[in-house]
């Protein structure tokens, strides 16, 4: 259960609304009791009374029994509400927690990571500690003070039924649970195993379309797929079939502990000791008491997929230990920390050289070289144009120089020390990379701007995107730059998108600059002036611009076929 620890303690920023949560379903399980346990005593007593030809007084019961059927929902109600709010917030801070665990991971470690890992993390494991309190914790313990209440009243009216019916509250309220968490964890493993398979398959079968349709492997993969869907559903069903029979046996713990109170009740009847209503109002509560335990065989089946989630997660966090924070950097995209106050690394003060010396590279041991003894020398200040055709390898040249992949042979040099000998985060505080596929966050576009630059002020917001030529685009929206970009920068056309990205990477005060394929999606007119106007910066900083078009960078600067490096 350790794993559970730093997960509970994150929960204490929530517990006065946790606290008020318990609370509020504490009143609704004893008023559906009370409920239960007074109809009970008011109906019996109502038809001795009628045989004997007595009086009876209902009026305070049946206020009573109104003011637990009012409490009983009213306290349900705001149970829900309170809890899932306090639980929402709490698993809204653990997504921002857990990507920025992930975000300075080091570039090679994020780059093995399937996106179905990822998205299986965010998603599927955060939803599953909402078990924890929602399910598990809160429940349980409200069952536990419910019970103990319950059994408390009935030893104070009847004696010796409170007790039996304590009992067997006792040993149904702990052996259930237990055996519904070591019984359901194998279930739970297989769910865990099968659901990643599933979004895995589904997001190859999406992102990956096209090829498989070339390859002729549609069929092939759809076999796949619906394989990885059967074998969660079989998971599913045999979890279901575990949870049907906790159902079950809850079912026979209420009725047990009824038959119990009756048991023990009708021998205290018989030798006077309780009236006829009483043993009503103790059987119909017992027989509440044991259904308010009905949730906890459900909730601890899942313990063991909470436990697996925790775990996953907190594997984040160790592996992070020791590589420093980058904050809230947008991994891939633009990875950059040039705050001073988000950087207490010594930066350098001015452009840097880049070499490569016998560089060799391959994506996987059996693969075709993409670069083979590769030398390049690139002076600091300078501005490169390396060239070439769609996939022979241009980014793979930036992401070696940008320290995200290591080469097989050879070193890469960023000025006077080799890439991999720099610290992650006083690499990242020198290096900006605008890469072919920047990711845009649905947020503002003020927000994403600053991802490269989080104290920058509305002023400095509209030089970048003025410089990067966008902005009359974002001045023509409704908000300005609290207009919402969407997801992937859905609410803008390619090109735009592609110079906000751009801009976003004229906030920062790198002395490196790497920009692959910059004015993709522009038209000629458009590019020109962008690179117009962007030329007065990059003519400060060290710019490796690559493309498979030579006019990419400014006219006057050094051009480099890629074939030739």
């Amino acid at each position: 259960m350790r794993e559970l620890l730093p997960f509970i303690r994150d929960l204490r920023a929530e517990r006065g609304r946790l606290a008020l949560g318990t609370l509020l379903l504490i009143i609704s399980l004893l008023s559906a009791i009370g409920l239960l346990g007074l109809s009970g005593w008011l109906i019996t007593a109502a038809a001795l009374a009628g045989l004997a030809g007595l009086s009876l007084e209902v009026y305070r019961p049946s206020a009573g029994i109104r003011f637990f059927a009012i409490a009983r929902t009213v306290s349900r109600y705001f149970e829900r509400l309170v809890h899932h709010d306090a639980v929402l917030r709490a698993l809204a801070r653990l997504r921002g927690q857990l990507f920025r665990a992930m975000a300075p991971l080091p570039l090679p470690q994020l780059g093995r990571m399937r996106r179905s890992e990822m998205l299986n993390r965010m998603t599927a494991d955060v939803e599953a500690l909402d078990s924890l309190y929602l399910r598990i914790m809160g429940p349980s313990l409200a069952a536990a003070v419910t019970s103990l209440i319950t059994v408390v009243v009935l030893v104070w009216l009847t004696g010796l039924v409170g007790w039996a019916v304590g009992a067997v509250l006792l040993f149904g309220g702990v052996i259930l649970p237990l055996a519904a968490w070591r019984l359901g964890s194998p279930h739970g493993e297989q769910i865990d195993r099968h659901l990643p398979a599933l979004r895995g398959a589904g997001l190859d079968a999406v992102q990956g379309l096209a090829e498989l349709r070339a390859c002729g492997a549609v069929e092939r993969h759809e076999r796949h797929l619906m394989g990885a869907a059967e074998g969660l559903g079989d998971a599913r069903a045999r979890a279901l079939r575990l949870s049907g029979l906790g159902d079950a046996a809850t079912g026979l713990l209420g009725h047990s502990a009824l038959f119990v109170a009756l048991l023990v009740g009708v021998q205290q009847y018989q030798a006077g000791e309780i009236s006829g209503p009483l043993l009503a109002l103790a059987a119909l509560a017992a027989l509440g008491a044991g259904e308010a335990l009905s949730a906890l065989p459900g909730a601890w089946q899942q313990l063991g997929r909470t436990r697996a989630a925790a775990r996953r997660l907190l594997e984040y966090d160790a592996r992070n230990q020791g590589t420093g924070s980058a904050g809230e950097v947008e991994p891939g995209a633009n990875r950059t920390l040039q705050d001073s106050k988000q950087s207490k690394l010594q930066q350098p003060d001015g452009p840097l050289s880049i070499a490569l010396e016998g560089v060799t590279f391959r994506h996987s041991p059996y693969a075709e070289p993409v670069l083979e003894g590769a030398d390049l020398r690139i002076e600091a200040g300078e501005c490169v144009a390396i060239f070439g055709p769609s996939g022979s390898g241009k980014s793979t040249l930036l992401n070696l120089v940008a320290g995200f992949v290591e080469p097989e042979a050879g070193r890469v040099w960023l000025g006077d020390e080799a890439v991999d000998e720099w610290p992650e985060e006083k690499r990242f505080g020198c290096i900006t990379y605008l890469a072919q596929s920047s990711e845009l966050f649905a947020d503002t576009v003020a927000a994403n701007l600053r991802i490269a630059a989080p104290y920058a002020d509305e002023q400095q917001l509209w030089r970048a995107l003025n410089m990067a030529g966008v902005d009359e685009v974002v001045a023509n929206t409704a908000d300005g730059l609290d207009e919402w970009v969407g997801e992937a920068g859905s609410r803008f056309s390619g090109g735009e998108a592609r110079r906000l990205a751009l801009a976003r990477v004229l906030l920062t005060d790198a002395q490196v600059v790497l920009l692959d394929e910059p004015f993709r999606g522009l038209d000629v007119a458009t590019a020109d002036e962008v690179r117009r106007r962007i030329e007065p910066w990059l003519s400060q900083r060290t710019v490796v611009i690559v493309s498979h078009d030579p006019a990419a960078a400014p006219a006057h600067q050094r051009r480099v076929a890629f074939g030739d490096i």
